[in-house]
């Protein structure tokens, strides 16, 4: 009986422990997040964040509504030292809209850092129509490989939280 009541006890502590983990990353996105200097932007109710681990691939999907302009930015925790790759899908055709890898920065020359290789963690885009969009996000690290039964506990080290921002404004009438 007395093994029993500490098995349980061990249990019950080791699941707070991770879910206290995982509750550290709720509203990461609003604290950590940066977001665009455009005033008109506002915050989206469809930003969110979660637990990544190294390596890790995860979908955000949300509607982009027609007629607004979207900002998503995204944000990781500092102990991760490489970006988040991410790509702009569209919900219907799986088209990709927009991959940071591939982007082209807009960032003169001069003004880079010497070493700096690191990728763009926003896009803007307006919409035209109201669509699903997905943000594929992965993580830095190797993937899992592949065959291998994922572990029932990945190793806390390799936990982090990443938040993604929505802001929306509606698109600004242009000409007269």
């Amino acid at each position: 009986m007395n093994k029993f009541i500490l098995t349980m006890v061990i249990g019950v502590t080791t699941l707070i422990t991770f879910n206290s983990n995982a509750q550290d990353c709720n509203n990461f996105h609003k604290k950590k997040c940066y977001g665009s200097d455009n005033p008109l932007m506002s915050y989206n109710s469809q930003s969110k964040s979660g637990m990544f681990v190294l390596g890790h691939t995860s979908d955000l999907v949300f509607v982009a509504h027609a007629e607004h302009d979207y900002r998503i930015s995204l944000c990781q925790d500092k102990k991760v030292e490489e970006p988040l790759k991410f790509k702009i899908l569209d919900g219907r055709s799986k088209e990709v809209l927009f991959d940071n890898e591939t982007a082209v920065l807009d960032t003169p020359a001069d003004d880079a850092q010497d070493g700096d290789n690191s990728l763009p963690q926003y896009f803007d885009f307006s919409a035209d129509v109201t669509k699903k969009i997905i943000v594929r996000i992965t993580a830095p690290g190797p993937p899992p490989e592949e065959g291998k039964k994922a572990s029932a506990q990945p190793n806390p080290d390799d936990l982090f939280c990443v938040g993604v921002l929505l802001e929306s404004m509606p698109t600004p009438a242009l000409g007269f």
